[in-house]
C-alpha cells in the first residue's frame, strides 16, 4: 500500500513538470536540394500557464545550428500555431549537408522531425548517342540535368575536352527546365583517336555562390580523315637492270599514317599502262626495269580513298658493255640503255692498243686477235671498269687487232656463195611447182590435220581468254580492277585463292594448271567473276552479275570445292600446289562492260582477303564481315592469327532449304564433269 502511495504522487509530480505539448502537423520531405525552403508548421499546446523561448534547430550528422528563435506566452489550455522556414543556403546552413533532422523545443520540452536528406548533387545524362567525329565538323552533345530532389536543373555546363592530360577545349552554356545542348567545332588538325569530355553542371544562388552541382564524362573518338597521298620511292633515279620500289602512304588530318589499300599505276613516257596492282599502303610494289630500257621518265599514279597522286621517277642513262674472251676472239656486247661509244684497251702480252667500239643498244661487234704464233697473256679492260683476263694461243705475223665481218654483208666479197644459194633455192622452187606435187603435198597435209585435230574444250568455245599476258589460266568471266568509274556501289562475296608456290608451278610441266582451270571454270559456272592478282585468283560475286543479294552461301560451296580440287590434286600429282583460301564480304564500285567486269573495291576487301588467304594453310579461313552474314547457316569457330581474327568453318547447318541449295549445286559440278 505504501508504494502504491508513493507511485502516485511521483506520477502527479511529473505530470505538473510537463506545461506544454509540441505538434508537428506536417514532416519535411525526403531529400532537399541547396536553394530549397523547407517548410515546418508546428502547434504548441499549453497544459498550463507558459511563457519562454521557442526555438528551432538543424541536426545534421552531429553538427548543431539554431535557425529559428521566438518568444512563447500561453495560458493553460491555450495553443499557438508556429510556422518557420528554413532556405537551404550556405549563409543560413553553411556546409551542413548530408542525413539530418529539425529539433523543435520549448524550455525543456523539444521533439524531433522524421530524418531528411540536404543534398547539392546534380545528376547529368547525355541524350545524344553519336561518339564518333570528324575532324572541323560540329560536335552537338545533348542532355538533361536534375537535382537530387528530382527537381530541373536551371544554371550552367562547362563543357572541357581532354587529350593527353592537357584541356583541348573548353565552353560553357546554360541548363533550362532541365535541359542543354552544346554546339563545337573541332580544328581541321585535330589528332585522330579517344577524347575524354568532362561535364561539370552547376547552380549559383543570388550572392553568385555555387550551390548544387554534378560531374559526368564521356568518351568521344576522333577519327581518322584521308587526307594527303604521297608516293615514296626507295630512289627516284633508276639504274636499268635493277627495280624500281615505290609505295603509295596515306596520312591522316596530322600527318600520321592510315592502313588501307591502293592502286598502283605505272605508266612509261608514252603514257602506256606497265603495271597496275592492287597493293596495302606504306608497302613496296617492286617491278623490274630492263637493263636496255632507255633513258625516260615515268609516271606513277597512285590511288586510294579517293585521293590521287601523281609523279616522276627518271630512269639514268647507263653506258656498259659486256666483254667475252674466246679463243683468239673477243666479243663486246652494248649491256647498257645508250649507243655506247668509247675506246675499250687490249693488252697482247707486252703490247697495248686501243679499240674504237661503237655499239648501239644490244648490238655486238666481234674482234680477232692476231700475233706471231705462241700463247699469250690477253687482257681487256673498258672505261666502266671492266676487266677480263687469260691465256689464248694466237698466229699471225703481228699483233694485230680485226673487226670481224659477219652477215650478209660478208656475203658480198664472195659471190660463188650467192651463186650456190641461188642454185638451191632454184631447186626447191622447182620441186614445188612440179605437176601433181602440189595436190600430193597439201593433200597430205589437210588429211593429216583432219585426222589429228583436237577437239577443242568447253572454254575454247566459249571465248576463254588468258587473265594476264602471262596467265596459265582462262576465263570466260574477266574482273578487272579499275582506278576510277562510275558504277554501282554494292556489296560483294570474294572468295581468294592464293597458289603459294606459282613460280614453281610456272617453271615446270604438270597438270597443275588443269586442276586450277578445273577451279574457275566450277567458280564461273556459279556466276563468280575471275580476277588476277600476282599470285592471288579472286572469284567476286557480285549481284551485278549474280542478280541476287545474296551470295555467302555460294562462296562457301565454291571455297569448300576449291579445297576438294586441290586436295584431290595434291594426293594424286606429282607437282604439289602449296594454296591458302579465304572468304571475305565488303562493298565494290562495279560496272559491267562488253568483255569484262569493271571494279574498284571499297575499303580493305582485297587486301584483307589477301592476308587472311596468306596465312590459311590449306584450310577455308572467313573474315569477320562474311563470318557475321553466314550466322544463320555456318557453325564457326574464332581463331586470332597474329593480329588478324579469322574464323574456321565447323559444321554447316543442313536446314532443308540449304540442303536443296547443295544438292543443286553438286548437280551442276556433277553436270559439267
Amino acid at each position: 500500500m505504501k508504494r502504491v502511495i508513493i507511485l502516485l504522487i511521483g506520477l502527479i509530480l511529473l505530470t505538473s513538470l510537463i506545461s506544454a505539448e509540441i505538434i508537428i502537423t506536417q514532416q519535411p520531405n525526403e531529400i532537399y536540394n541547396l536553394g530549397d525552403i523547407v517548410s515546418i508548421p508546428v502547434t504548441i499546446k499549453s497544459l498550463s500557464d507558459i511563457s519562454g523561448s521557442f526555438q528551432m534547430d538543424l541536426i545534421c550528422e552531429g553538427h548543431q545550428i539554431n535557425f529559428y528563435r521566438n518568444g512563447v506566452g500561453l495560458l493553460a489550455g491555450e495553443e499557438k500555431r508556429m510556422e518557420s522556414l528554413l532556405v537551404l543556403t550556405k549563409e543560413m546552413i553553411g556546409e551542413l549537408k548530408g542525413d539530418c533532422k529539425i529539433k523543435s523545443g520549448l524550455k525543456e520540452e523539444y521533439i524531433l522531425t522524421n530524418d531528411f536528406t540536404i543534398s547539392d548533387l546534380i545528376t547529368i545524362h547525355i541524350t545524344s548517342e553519336e561518339t564518333e567525329f570528324e575532324p572541323g565538323k560540329s560536335i552537338i552533345i545533348k542532355g538533361g540535368a536534375t537535382k537530387e530532389n528530382g527537381e530541373d536543373v536551371n544554371g550552367f555546363i562547362e563543357l572541357e575536352i581532354i587529350a593527353d592530360n592537357s584541356s583541348l577545349i573548353n565552353q560553357l552554356e546554360t541548363i533550362n527546365n532541365g535541359f542543354f545542348s552544346i554546339n563545337i567545332s573541332l580544328p581541321q588538325d585535330t589528332k585522330a583517336g579517344p577524347y575524354l569530355v568532362n561535364l561539370n553542371a552547376h547552380e549559383k544562388d543570388s550572392n553568385g555562390e555555387i550551390t548544387n552541382k554534378g560531374v559526368i564524362n564521356h568518351n568521344i573518338v576522333i577519327k581518322q580523315i584521308p587526307t594527303n597521298l604521297e608516293i615514296v620511292f626507295e630512289t627516284s633515279d633508276i639504274e636499268p637492270g635493277t627495280n624500281l620500289k615505290v609505295k603509295a602512304v596515306l596520312h591522316d588530318q596530322t600527318g600520321e599514317k592510315i592502313e588501307s589499300s591502293s592502286i598502283i599505276t605505272i605508266k612509261n613516257q608514252k603514257n602506256d599502262i606497265l603495271e597496275q596492282t592492287e597493293k596495302a599502303t606504306d608497302e613496296f610494289l617492286e617491278f623490274p626495269v630492263a637493263s636496255n630500257e632507255p633513258p625516260a621518265n615515268w609516271t606513277i599514279v597512285a590511288v586510294s580513298n579517293k585521293l590521287t597522286s601523281e609523279t616522276t621517277f627518271n630512269i639514268k642513262e647507263k653506258e656498259d658493255v659486256k666483254v667475252e674472251l674466246l679463243n683468239k676472239t673477243i666479243t663486246i656486247t652494248n649491256a647498257g640503255n645508250v649507243f655506247y661509244n668509247k675506246s675499250v684497251l687490249v693488252k697482247i702480252g707486252n703490247e697495248s692498243l686501243n679499240v674504237d667500239v661503237s655499239l648501239d643498244v644490244d648490238e655486238s661487234q666481234k674482234y680477232t686477235l692476231t700475233a706471231p704464233d705462241g700463247e699469250y697473256h690477253v687482257e681487256v679492260i673498258t672505261d666502266e671498269g671492266i676487266k677480263i683476263t687469260g691465256m689464248t694461243a694466237l698466229t699471225g705475223r703481228t699483233i694485230d687487232i680485226k673487226e670481224v665481218s659477219g652477215g650478209i654483208i660478208s656475203l658480198v666479197k664472195y659471190p660463188l656463195v650467192w651463186i650456190f644459194i641461188i642454185a638451191i633455192l632454184g631447186f626447191i622452187t622447182f620441186l614445188v611447182f612440179k605437176k601433181g606435187y602440189k595436190k600430193i603435198f597439201f593433200g597430205r597435209i589437210s588429211s593429216k590435220k583432219k585426222e589429228t585435230e583436237p577437239k577443242k574444250s568447253w572454254w575454247e568455245k566459249s571465248k576463254a581468254f588468258p587473265l594476264k599476258k602471262n596467265s596459265i589460266v582462262n576465263a570466260r568471266n574477266k574482273a578487272e580492277l579499275s582506278l576510277s568509274i562510275k558504277g554501282d556501289k554494292q556489296n560483294a562475296s570474294v572468295v581468294c585463292l592464293k597458289i603459294k608456290n606459282l613460280k614453281e608451278i610456272q617453271s615446270k610441266k604438270s597438270n597443275a594448271e588443269e586442276a586450277l582451270q578445273k577451279i574457275i571454270d566450277t567458280a564461273e559456272e556459279n556466276k563468280a567473276v575471275t580476277y588476277e592478282n600476282q599470285d592471288n585468283l579472286f572469284f567476286i560475286l557480285a549481284p551485278v552479275r549474280t542478280r541476287t543479294f545474296k551470295n555467302e552461301k555460294i562462296a562457301v560451296e565454291i571455297a569448300q570445292k576449291i579445297q576438294e580440287i586441290l586436295k584431290e590434286h595434291n594426293k594424286l600429282s606429282k607437282q604439289k600446289i602449296e594454296f591458302g583460301i579465304s572468304l571475305n564480304y565488303g562493298s565494290i564500285i562495279a560496272k559491267q562492260e562488253k568483255d569484262s567486269l569493271k571494279f574498284m573495291s571499297m575499303g580493305t576487301l582485297i587486301t584483307m582477303a589477301k592476308k587472311i588467304a596468306s596465312i590459311s594453310k590449306g584450310e577455308v579461313l572467313l573474315g569477320e564481315k562474311i563470318n557475321d552474314k553466314l550466322r544463320a547457316d555456318v557453325k564457326t569457330e574464332k581463331h586470332q592469327k597474329g593480329k588478324i581474327a579469322v574464323y574456321i568453318i565447323k559444321e554447316i547447318k543442313q536446314r532443308e532449304e540449304n540442303k536443296k541449295f547443295i544438292r543443286s549445286f553438286l548437280d551442276r559440278i556433277e553436270g559439267k564433269k
